[in-house]
């Protein structure tokens, strides 16, 4: 009957209503869970996802929620469909970063910078929780300085401030598929670190963009607290700044910092060996005139300045002494300081050997002076590309 249709029509609209209410409930309630249309009861995590069009990491959102984004840009769908890759950008020079997995971009990005300019971002905590942030150099260049500089970053550059930790490193040049860790001073809600872009003259053609990660205490890909950069797997390889395409690139001056890899289960030890691209390992010792034959350096007395620390580093897995120092006594068992053309704890050696070690946390410091011998021009220290493996107990 007329009377009938009429009340089930109301109580579809209070039903309807009633639903809306638990959706608004539920967006303002849960970070981590949306119900975005009361037709959809659908219930998705805000996950990351990939963008289809531009490869970018982004977060599964309901359309509306991506649409009210600032600098958003729906890049795809996820969530079995139900939600919209939302990747999120800062595009210009300097502004807040206040959104987890947000790019930060140069003014016109993909076109190039060429402006004379001052560029801080201010990084801010989704809470007081939030123990690091993470950048993802997904494009990085900037101009590089020359030899007669002393590779320290000086035209154009990139440093950051860290009010409660110590800060890392300036760096500038190619650094394209790099990361960095910056301490967030967890706990302090209205302290927060920046960083800043500083670009020298209008020729040179910059790029940048760099994905921005907040990382509360304790998650699965949480560092120590002073490792700027941070490794997981079994497997990897770690370079250093401005490492570049080729060999014509130099590792940067004024570096002292430290490199993480996390122990995977059931793991006793690590190797390390120089990669297979160029010169994988070339920090200080100019080979000799003329051609002169590419050596290994290690030890306390081989390596005095611009070095990498591994500690009780030795080219025998069995524990064998197979170190040969500068001033001995030699053999040795290990060493802890490596330089040279060579990665190899025995000095003069013309070979690269695979360098493992046995102490917990697994880590590399790293220690490059600002005072590049600039006698006989460029050295060609390009810096090191070393690729890691864990060993089982």
């Amino acid at each position: 009957t007329t009377m009938d249709l009429i009340t089930v029509c109301s109580h579809f609209w209070l039903i309807l209503s009633l639903l809306e209410v638990i959706a608004d409930n539920r967006t303002n309630g849960d970070r981590n869970a949306k119900v975005f249309s009361p037709f959809q009861l659908t219930n998705f995590p805000n996950n990351p996802c990939i963008g289809s069009s531009t490869s970018l990491t982004g977060t599964c959102y309901s359309t509306s929620e991506c649409n009210g984004q600032e600098g958003s840009y729906a890049d795809g769908t996820c969530a079995s469909g139900f939600g919209t890759c939302c990747v999120l950008r800062v595009s210009g020079c300097g502004g807040d970063v206040t959104r987890n997995s947000t790019h930060v971009q140069s003014t016109g990005y993909s076109s190039p910078y060429k402006e004379a300019a001052t560029c801080t971002y201010n990084l801010i905590k989704l809470d007081s929780e939030i123990c690091f942030f993470r950048l993802d150099f997904v494009v990085f260049s900037l101009d590089v300085p020359s030899s007669a500089l002393q590779w320290v970053c000086s035209t154009d550059k990139m440093e950051f401030t860290t009010p409660s930790a110590k800060a890392p490193p300036t760096i500038c040049g190619y650094n394209t598929g790099q990361h960095m860790y910056l301490d967030a001073s967890e706990g302090l809600s209205g302290t927060n670190p920046a960083m800043t872009i500083t670009t020298t003259g209008t020729t040179n053609e910059r790029f940048w963009q760099i994905r921005v990660d907040q990382i509360y205490c304790g998650e699965y890909h949480s560092p120590a607290q002073d490792c700027v950069q941070y490794f997981t797997g079994m497997t990897g390889t770690i370079q250093s700044f401005n490492y570049g395409v080729n060999d014509d690139y130099h590792h940067l001056g004024s570096h002292d910092y430290t490199i993480c890899i996390r122990r995977e289960e059931g793991q006793c030890k690590i190797g390390y060996i120089p990669s297979a691209t160029g010169n994988s390992f070339y920090l200080s010792y100019r080979p000799g005139t003329n051609g002169g034959t590419f050596r290994a350096r290690s030890g306390e007395d081989g390596c005095i300045a611009d070095f990498i620390t591994i500690p009780r580093g030795t080219n025998s897995l069995s524990g064998e002494s197979s170190c040969i120092s500068v001033n001995g006594p030699n053999p040795t068992m290990h060493q802890f300081r490596f330089c040279g053309q060579r990665l190899n704890c025995a000095v003069n050696s013309v070979t690269n050997s695979w360098i493992y070690s046995d102490v917990l946390p697994f880590r590399i410091e790293v220690e490059l002076n600002g005072a590049e011998p600039i006698d006989n021009g460029d050295n060609k220290n390009r810096g090191f590309s070393l690729d890691y493996l864990q060993v089982s107990c």
